[in-house]
């Protein structure tokens, strides 16, 4: 397993310490030869943080069989790395009579459907235009089972959702436990609301073959200015009818992922939306408008922004890129400045093409056109260092009051992440990273110790020092852990609201111990925290180990303007710094344990802090 990608070359050096965290290199290899080896050599307080980047880390895939093993299980089954927390097992349990009767969230109105969706998905995830009026407080009625078994009954709701795009969003907010739930995170409480959630999608997938063959049978079934069908959605307005199966499957995608941790499943549906929106000719709308004109655009961009996360998964591109010349659909707009539409994709386009460069630099020796490869590597850094400086300017752009400036911001923010997390991904490849796609589960095989020659040819294609590449580390992961630590929480138009009065930064879990059940975001993005613990963490170690060998020499570049004098001082706080990072993002993704597809990435990142920094497990 090569750790570059992720953040750190294990190198040898004088002591089992330095030989792991000698530095942030620059060809990539283990010292050691094969996991078990890699096993028995390393410090114990390291396998926490390795279990970060091996294959699907923190990604439970639900809709495996109860004794196959989960994508995440079986990564520790192959590195013999850590054991499953009793959330990653599969919940096949009936509740026990002494826990009291599980209950979801559920809604009595379409009205009161949409009214969530922007305070627990529109602020990371909008798919449709701002409300066209003011916010309310969140209301969600108390459903308990009228079965022993728990199943999901039609019957038990109080109002069954008219659309696929309002069965999509709910099978997202009643993952969200019910405020008066006293046991939410009980193993039965869990069980109902997957069982609830995957109800609702199922039957939105149903509604959207249902709707779609409803559009293809419609003479002006084409979205374009011309002879539009003036039906509107029943969730906005402002939205067309022909739009909910599109917004529906977009929705869908990003369930199979975040709660059902299933990115073929992802794949399909977005794959499908795509395709409808191409069926439709929503990819080829001109530069006039209409009411309906933001709805379109940002139907199809949101489409497009989650094509290339589940490209970015997969190591394969979308059916159809961004910057194809039959797309000439404008961008949808904020109305603020600077607009972060393009910038997102643009962040998602260059991730992608860190991702087919690191498959170039793993396809083993002799395949490497060492000057091309070294010159692409070039042209991506020269790209992200240009999309990393447009990010820069959110920082310093002083958005209004509006309630679509938040959004806005909040999709910059989202931006940074990622283009961050790119960043990282230049100096440091790796053929298994969180929940990416392993090169050698398509088959690919390589000798457990790669060759000398290859290791060679890697070295002199890559154009970067170790000192570069773990500066781009540093340098990276720090702004992403800022990043996650001012994203916003949910907010409602009244201060009762349970958590609607906690301001941005301050997250509603205090510290990385913390049980909470308040998601923060639509956790698509959660990996880059993953990526960047673990870059931290072994920026940590390498620290540690200089300071306890006294050789803080070697680390000086990353020190700020380092003295023999005053080099202990320095290093530890940096060290300081990095445990800070680290723990911002491990408090910020433990908001995420109500997604079971991804939530375990939280548990991943907690588990590494923990062992790390022992000491401060009460914080």
């Amino acid at each position: 397993m090569d750790s570059s990608h992720a953040g750190v070359v294990l190198e040898k050096a004088e002591s089992a310490a330095i030989n792991l965290v000698a530095g942030v290199g620059r060809a990539g290899v283990f010292a050691l030869s094969s996991p078990s080896e890699m096993k028995e050599s390393i410090d114990p307080c390291l396998e926490e943080m390795l279990g970060l980047v091996s294959p699907f880390a923190g990604v439970h895939n639900l809709d495996l069989l109860p004794d196959a093993p989960s994508e995440s299980s079986g990564v520790n089954q192959l590195w013999g790395l850590g054991q499953l927390t009793p959330s990653d097992g599969p919940f096949t349990s009936i509740p026990t009579a002494d826990v009291d009767q599980p209950s979801i969230r559920s809604y009595s109105s379409e009205e009161e459907i949409v009214n969530a969706y922007y305070i627990y998905i529109h602020p990371f995830f909008p798919l449709i235009p701002p409300s066209m009026r003011p916010g309310e407080k969140d209301q969600p009625t108390l459903t308990r089972s009228s079965s022993e078994f728990l199943e999901a009954n039609k019957a038990d709701l109080p109002y069954w959702p008219k659309s696929s795009l309002s069965l999509a969003l709910s099978a997202i907010l009643v993952l969200v436990p019910h405020p008066r739930d006293q046991n939410p995170m009980d193993e039965s409480s869990v069980f109902f609301r997957r069982t609830y959630a995957q109800f609702f999608a199922q039957a939105a997938l149903s509604a959207v073959e249902n709707e779609t063959d409803n559009i293809a049978s419609t003479p002006s079934s084409h979205l374009t200015q011309n002879d539009m069908p003036q039906d509107a959605s029943v969730l906005h307005s402002k939205v067309l009818q022909q739009l909910d199966p599109i917004l529906a499957l977009v929705t869908l995608a990003m369930y199979e992922y975040c709660q059902r941790g299933n990115i073929s499943h992802m794949r399909a549906r977005v794959n499908q939306a795509i395709t409808t929106s191409m069926d439709t000719s929503l990819h080829k709308l001109s530069s006039s408008t209409t009411e309906y004109s933001e709805a379109q655009r940002r139907a199809w961009w949101m489409t497009m922004f989650v094509a290339y996360q589940s490209s970015n998964l997969h190591h394969t591109p979308p059916i159809i890129g961004a910057d194809d010349p039959r797309i000439t659909t404008p961008f949808p707009e904020f109305g603020v400045q600077p607009e972060p539409w393009k910038f997102l994709v643009n962040t998602q386009k260059a991730f992608f093409d860190c991702h087919i460069m690191a498959q170039k630099i793993e396809s083993g020796p002799g395949t490497l056109p060492t000057m091309e490869v070294r010159q692409a590597i070039k042209s991506l850094d020269t790209l992200i260092i240009s999309l990393t400086t447009e990010s820069d300017r959110c920082l310093r752009a002083e958005f209004d009051n509006q309630a679509k400036s938040p959004i806005a911001k909040n999709m910059w923010a989202v931006g940074r992440i990622l283009i961050y997390t790119a960043f990282m991904d230049i100096p440091l490849f790796l053929d298994t990273y969180c929940d990416l796609v392993s090169i050698n589960s398509h088959g690919i095989s390589y000798p457990a110790t790669p060759s000398l020659v290859w290791a060679a040819e890697r070295e002199s294609a890559f154009p970067f020092t170790e000192q570069e590449s773990s500066n781009i580390c540093l340098k990276s992961a720090l702004p992403v852990a800022i990043a996650y630590k001012n994203l916003p929480n949910p907010i409602s138009s009244t201060s009762s609201f349970p958590w609607g009065s906690i301001p941005a930064g301050k997250s509603v879990c205090s510290s990385p111990g913390d049980a909470c059940t308040i998601p923060r975001t639509i956790p698509y993005f959660a990996c880059s925290a993953m990526q960047s613990s673990y870059s931290l963490l072994m920026l940590l170690y390498k620290i540690r180990a200089c300071l306890e060998t006294e050789q803080l020499g070697t680390c000086y570049h990353l020190l700020n303007k380092p003295e023999p004098a005053t080099e202990t001082a320095d290093a530890e706080r940096l060290v300081e710094e990095l445990r800070h990072g680290v723990e911002c993002l491990s408090i910020a993704l433990r908001s995420d344990v109500i997604f079971e597809g991804v939530g375990g990435m939280g548990s991943e990142v907690e588990r590494a802090y923990l062992a790390a920094f022992s000491d401060r497990a009460g914080i």
